[in-house]
Formats: C-alpha cells, sequence, structure tokens
C-alpha cells in the first residue's frame, strides 16, 4: 500500500511561465491612446501659440535695427512699428484709429505698465507726426522710447482668437 504522506509521493513544484511582455494588456492601449492624444493636443497648441505670436518676434527683431542705427536715423520708425503691431494682433476696428492719450492708454493697458502715458507718449507723437530737428529727442529720450517700445512687444497680451 502506498503512503500518502511517504516522501516517495513528493513531485517538484511547478512554476508557471513568466508572464509575457507583449502584447499589453487593454489598460496600456488605453493609456497609450490617452498620452498620444494629450500629446497632439500639447503639440496643436504650442504650434497655435508659436503661429499667433510671429508677428511679435519680427517685430522685436526689427525693434533691434532700429536700436543699432545711429542716434535718431531710425527713430522715426518706433511708432509705426508699434502700430503695425497691434494692428497684428488686435482687430483693426479696435486699434487703428487709436492717436494721443487714447494710443498711449492703450499701449499701456495692454501691457500692464505706465511708461506711455506717464513720459514716453509725448515722445512717440513727436516721432510720428513732427519734421526735422524738433522730432528727435536727446539720446537718453531715445533710450527710454527704445525700452518702452521693447517692454510692450514683449509684454502686451493679445486677445486670443474666437474668444
Amino acid at each position: 500500500m502506498s503512503d500518502a504522506a511517504s516522501l516517495q509521493n513528493l513531485r517538484d513544484i511547478v512554476v508557471p511561465e513568466p508572464v509575457a511582455w507583449w502584447p499589453p494588456a487593454p489598460g496600456w492601449y488605453v493609456l497609450a491612446s490617452l498620452a498620444s492624444i494629450a500629446l497632439l493636443v500639447f503639440a496643436w497648441k504650442a504650434w497655435e501659440r508659436r503661429r499667433r505670436n510671429r508677428y511679435r518676434g519680427q517685430a522685436l527683431r526689427e525693434l533691434a535695427r532700429i536700436g543699432r542705427g545711429e542716434h535718431g536715423a531710425n527713430l522715426r520708425q518706433v511708432p509705426e512699428l508699434l502700430k503695425r503691431a497691434a494692428l497684428s494682433a488686435w482687430p483693426r476696428e479696435s486699434v487703428a484709429a487709436l492717436v494721443g492719450p487714447e494710443w498711449h492708454r492703450f499701449l499701456d493697458e495692454t501691457a500692464g505698465t505706465d511708461c506711455f502715458v506717464s513720459r514716453v507718449g509725448p515722445m512717440l507723437d513727436r516721432l510720428a507726426y513732427a519734421s526735422g530737428a524738433a522730432a528727435m529727442p536727446p539720446p537718453a529720450d531715445s533710450a527710454a522710447v527704445l525700452d518702452a517700445a521693447r517692454t510692450w512687444l514683449k509684454k502686451h497680451r493679445a486677445p486670443r482668437e474666437g474668444g
């Protein structure tokens, strides 16, 4: 008779095969799909932001070119550059007709500054509308105009399209 408790009846332990890495469980497919969608949305938003702000980079490069010029030689282009940049970001109806104090207020409000109303605005007006040597500010004021324009180009917040 055979004894069930006998050591001769022992067999080796059967170890199951390791779990395969492929194909993954269905949850991994869901996670990969969600990650892909999130990556596409992120890439789309980054591309849209870059497209919306392309004018800003072009204007900053043009301002740098103006600033490298001889004192006063190209400074008369700054008011036009600011207006062109504003027209690129805002609807024409809300920006094109702005002049003088309204224009200065618009520049300050959209960039969160106070430099145009308080000091640089009248110099911009002289550069835009005066002729001859009377339009050219002294070198210290020229630097202030360039700094204010650079600050506005970097800091202004344009409205989003469609909302």
